[in-house]
């Protein structure tokens, strides 16, 4: 097996589906998806065993990368910020963050974790349909 087929194998695990009849759960017993996802993604493609440390601080970076989306998107809908800004600081959270990342790990950890160059591997707003989007947007209210 593959190393991506064994992590869409630990997704599948993780998310239930290699279960076709779990059961219910109780709230207490519910995980942190975001971490036990993440962490399938570290074992898999740098090693179970890879540097704790190194691997909490990546975590802790994807998961403040995500509270600053989130706070972004707060901002824009309650039109604080116009569409132009809410990318180009929504671009350069995920460009710091992945640049951080990269000097964490180092550029081939970065590669094995990411698969791709920080530079390819970010998901980037497309600034230019986001902001088609948003004047369709407008001509339908």
């Amino acid at each position: 097996m593959d190393l991506e087929q064994e992590f869409q194998r630990r997704i599948a695990a993780i998310h239930g589906l290699d279960n076709p009849n779990p059961g219910p759960r109780k709230v207490k017993e519910i995980p942190d998806i975001r971490h036990l996802e993440f962490q399938a993604m570290v074992d898999v493609f740098l090693g179970a065993d890879f540097d704790p440390t190194k691997v909490k601080q990546i975590e802790d970076l994807q998961i403040n990368l995500d509270k600053q989306q989130a706070w972004l998107y707060t901002q824009y809908e309650a039109e604080r910020l116009a569409p132009e800004e809410y990318v180009d600081r929504v671009n350069a959270a995920i460009a710091e963050t992945f640049e951080k990342c990269e000097h964490i790990l180092g550029r081939e950890n970065f590669l094995k974790l990411f698969q791709a160059p920080q530079s390819e591997c970010a998901a980037f707003i497309d600034k230019e349909a986001f902001l088609k989007a948003q004047q369709a947007r407008l001509r339908h209210r």
